[in-house]
């Protein structure tokens, strides 16, 4: 009996050699050790399924405690279509851009887009900056682009840029590079435990100063300042849905407007509102849901207290369990 629990303990050891010790002794004995294997495997399969679930927890609660800042702007791209047929100089339209649509090979664009003209046509083409009357001017050329292929283009500097097929002269196009949106950062740090922030993209041609959450009204209002500096008094506000969702009222200076239109992409609504007097001093718009205040911190304490419930129940499993 001595020499069957000195063999117990050397399994616990080297659980390894387990097949062939057992090979050695008698039957009866085999099956008293595994009598007395087995329940020390189920306690240290929990023990192991216990520290990885502690270790994943503990993985989700770090990545709550790094702040994390939304941004709500990004570089796009678009493309532009060669449709087939489009070498034909009679061809109803030998351009198709498919940000909106436009068949005259025109495109606007703000500052670090990209362009992709994309050869559908069984014939090949070129895309090249100039004019068909002054010629290439130098400053992308695609060459040949074959069918089935593409050619691609970043634009970095706020011009117009013209562009024709030297095999197709009359195929003409243009790329309108605007400098693009202003943005007020930290929108949302003082909201909450500030967990949730953003860097809100505008356009306009005054200053958008300061944006002020209500959450009881579920509102954002954003401060105006500044004299224009053109006659284009539209205002586009790019809207992330994790900040602001279901936009049903727009009030300038406190008075309801109808003048504003709503687009949504990529999670963000476009909020187009026509019309801002020059010198109104504010802006709020109003949704069915605002950027929720329970954040990091909530959550992390919500995290930590489940990881200690789930350590705590399974200790208390495992204190249960028969011991050898």
């Amino acid at each position: 009996m001595n020499v069957l629990k000195h063999q117990c303990f050397h399994l616990q050891i080297k659980p390894l050699h387990l097949k062939s010790i057992q090979q050695e002794e008698e039957p009866s004995s085999s099956l008293v050790i595994e009598n007395h294997i087995l329940p020390l495997n189920l306690k240290i399969l929990k023990i192991w399924h216990l520290r990885n679930l502690t270790w994943i927890a503990f993985a989700a609660v770090l990545m709550m405690i790094i702040p994390l800042q939304s941004i709500a702007f990004a570089e796009s791209s678009y493309d532009i279509n060669i449709p087939s047929g489009s070498a034909d100089r009679d061809s109803p339209f030998h351009w198709s851009s498919e940000k909106d649509g436009d068949t005259s090979g025109f495109i606007e664009i703000i500052v670090n887009d990209t362009v992709f003209w994309k050869n559908g046509d069984m014939a090949t083409h070129t895309v090249t900056s100039g004019t068909p009357l002054n010629g290439p001017d130098g400053i992308f050329d695609s060459g040949k682009i074959v069918p089935g292929k593409f050619f691609v283009q970043k634009f970095t500097e706020v011009g117009e840029f013209p562009y024709y097929c030297t095999l197709h002269p009359w195929r003409t196009g243009l790329v309108s590079v605007v400098s693009g949106h202003s943005y007020l950062p930290n929108v949302g740090s003082d909201f909450g435990d500030g967990a949730n922030v953003f860097d809100l993209e505008y356009k306009f041609n005054r200053l958008v100063d300061r944006a002020s959450i209500d959450e009881s009204a579920k509102s954002i209002s954003f401060e105006l300042k500044g004299n224009t500096i053109n006659d284009d008094n539209t205002l586009t506000l790019f809207l992330p849905s994790a900040l602001i969702s279901g936009i049903s009222r727009v009030s300038v200076d406190g008075a309801m407007t109808e003048e504003f239109t709503q687009e949504f992409e990529d999670e963000i609504t476009v909020l187009v509102i026509n019309e801002v007097p020059p010198d109104a001093k504010s802006i709020t718009v109003t949704g069915t849901a605002i950027v929720p205040e329970f954040g990091t911190i909530a959550a992390m304490i919500l995290a930590v207290a489940t990881i200690s419930i789930i350590a705590v129940s399974a200790r208390s499993r495992l204190g249960i369990m028969p011991r050898i």
